[in-house]
């Protein structure tokens, strides 16, 4: 989350908020988060996944590399 964080703050989106949450019942992927509106979920698995989502809030685009697919 602290990375994320730095991320974004240092890329200069604005408009975003990093918000801990509680638990998202999917812990048996690791790390977690979701971008909302669009309600797409990531594994954040390392610092390519950090840019993935960064560049899915600064275009729009969705990282499918890492995105969380539960089964």
């Amino acid at each position: 989350m602290k990375q994320l964080k730095q991320a974004i703050r240092e890329s200069g989106v604005e408009g975003v908020r990093v918000q801990k949450a509680g638990c998202l019942d999917h812990c048996e992927y690791g790390p977690t988060c979701v971008v909302y509106p669009e309600g797409v979920w990531y594994r954040l698995n390392g610092e390519a996944a950090i840019e993935g989502v960064l560049n899915h809030l600064k275009t729009g685009t969705i990282a499918e590399e890492h995105r969380l697919v539960m089964d």
